[in-house]
């Protein structure tokens, strides 16, 4: 099975539904849901920096994020196979790691990753259905 096969059904099976879903109840833009994501993905690694030199990386990176999901939230984004391949197989890594183990922290950096990744590759979200069923006026009692 080549990368694109899985790249593919992972987005079309585990990812994009959802995103579609919250971009329609939001009212977002994929691209606005992707950086406000990749923003979360920041707030983790800053929570969870155990080194100075690292709390300083993650800050800087959570502020830079929040500037770009303000300034330029509904910019169109580029996504890179080669970097959701990457990212998910460091979550089943982490997911192995943390099944044998029983530390599960850190594992949601990665679904947050991949959720602002594929966020990206969303082209166009569809409108809300709307329910086929119509209101019915009321009646007085006279």
């Amino acid at each position: 099975m080549s990368f694109a096969k899985i790249d593919s059904w992972v987005g079309k099976t585990l990812f994009i539904p959802p995103i579609i879903k919250l971009c329609q109840v939001t009212r977002q833009s994929q691209f606005a849901v992707s950086r406000l994501f990749w923003f979360i993905a920041a707030l983790d690694g800053f929570y969870r920096a155990d080194t100075l030199f690292s709390s300083i990386l993650w800050g800087g990176v959570s502020v830079i994020m929040m500037i770009t999901a303000t300034r330029r939230a509904d910019s169109p984004t580029e996504s890179f196979r080669f970097f959701r391949m990457l990212g998910l197989l460091f979550l089943v890594l982490d997911v192995v790691t943390a099944a044998a183990t029983g530390k599960w922290a850190g594992v949601e950096f990665w679904v947050l990753v991949l959720i602002a990744e594929y966020a990206s590759t969303i082209r166009t979200v569809p409108p809300i259905e709307t329910s086929k069923r119509t209101a019915v006026p009321a009646r007085s009692g006279r």
